[in-house]
């Protein structure tokens, strides 16, 4: 009998290191799945980075491009279309012969494109069953394009299983795909006590800002609001973590707007630090026009710290659901600052139904429930070897009641 599993994670990103933003979580799904004696190898492009940190089972395949990642390449540009190519050529023919050496039992796929299909070449050619996560770009952007769905639509169709990191997601997976669809959380692990410590004043109210610096963020919306709200609270500050393409049109209008000694432009940060901060801040907000539930959400949980979040994806709905701040509609100054205004005055614990959301959204469930599907498949090898790996918690199947 088989004691140990083979599984191949595809995914689109891989971090180069601890503190690479570039999607995070995918690290601690690895790690997790390693800690529970699956022998996991991870296939994933290589992009140039500033450092990266080489390690054994992940595999950073070679392509023409890696300036831009593949998903930001521009179709009309000869150039970035024959990275485009040299992509999808290079990584089915390097992934094929990964397989062929490592022999694993099933793949999970990250993202439906271009991940989900490399899976599907694999099952085609191989033979190996395949898994798709979907994490939301995959979804909510790329099947709203008439070719790209159409691909997405056959490598979900063809998948063995298929999970989604957001309810709203998970509904949306199942309609376009026509099968069943599971809840697999994503989160990255934070570590709650750190030698950098944040300079927050504790004598000041702190609101926080954790992510990119983009419009369909609602940061410009974020900024009007703190405007709105620190004419009538004099204590009150705002600090700003993160990058992005919006980072000179934010400082014109902090500038223009006179706020510069209030907003605290921090810019990135080690994950460690990044941590501290929003332990120590007061509240964090998350004023998305568009997102299903963003890392920093759980972050946040991590953490104890309130939210203010805009009805967005699934932030409105778990924040109502566990109590853990306050929900206002996307896109709206007015009444996110209303909202930031009667969180500070009314001095309400958002604190005690934390560990419960936390619990729904933490990637151990995900690992667990992840490692209990795949070991009721039909596949001997994984199904004895899979059974006393996985706890004996049952798959997160979520409906979303309304509130």
């Amino acid at each position: 009998m088989l004691t140990h599993p083979r599984i191949c994670l595809i995914t689109n990103r891989y971090p180069a290191h601890p503190d690479d933003v570039a999607s995070p979580f995918v690290r601690d799904f690895h790690l997790g799945l390693k800690k529970r004696g699956v022998d996991i190898s991870v296939f994933t492009p290589d992009y140039q980075t500033e450092r990266t940190d080489w390690v054994k089972d992940v595999i950073r395949f070679r392509w023409k491009g890696g300036e831009k990642v593949v998903g930001s390449l521009n179709l009309f540009n000869p150039r970035e279309f024959s990275q485009l190519l040299s992509f999808l050529r290079d990584g089915k023919r390097q992934l094929l012969e990964h397989l062929k050496k490592t022999r694993p039992h099933s793949c999970l796929a990250l993202w439906a494109l271009p991940s989900g299909w490399f899976a599907y070449q694999a099952k085609r050619e191989l033979s190996i069953p395949y898994s798709v996560w979907c994490l939301g770009s995959d979804i909510y952007v790329w099947s709203r394009k008439p070719i790209l769905r159409k691909m997405i639509r056959k490598v979900l169709k063809e998948a063995d299983h298929l999970f989604a990191d957001g309810f709203d997601l998970k509904e949306r997976v199942e309609k376009l795909s026509g099968k069943r669809c599971l809840f697999l959380p994503s989160m990255r692990k934070l570590h709650p006590e750190c030698d950098n410590k944040a300079p927050l004043d504790p004598e000041k109210f702190n609101f926080l800002y954790v992510g990119r610096w983009d419009k369909k963020k609602g940061l410009d919306d974020l900024i009007k609001a703190f405007f709105l709200v620190q004419r009538r609270l004099s204590y009150v500050y705002l600090h700003l973590i993160g990058w992005g393409q919006f980072e000179k049109k934010m400082r014109k209008r902090i500038k223009k707007l006179k706020l510069e000694g209030k907003v605290k432009i921090v810019g990135k940060v080690s994950i460690d630090l990044m941590a501290n901060y929003i332990k120590q801040a007061d509240c964090l907000i998350i004023p998305s026009k568009s997102d299903s539930i963003p890392l920093v959400f759980s972050e946040a949980l991590q953490m104890r710290t309130p939210l203010i979040v805009t009805d967005v994806g699934d932030m409105g709905y778990l924040v109502k659901r566990f109590e853990l701040g306050q929900v206002v509609k996307p896109a709206d100054s007015q009444k996110l600052a209303q909202a930031m205004i009667d969180f500070v005055l009314e001095k309400k614990d958002y604190t005690k139904n934390m560990p419960e959301g936390l619990k729904l959204l933490s990637i151990d469930q995900a690992v667990s429930d992840y490692l209990n599907i795949i070991a009721k498949d039909h596949h001997p090898a994984l199904t004895t070897s899979m059974v006393n790996l996985t706890s004996p918690a049952t798959p997160q199947v979520f409906r979303k009641s309304r509130i």
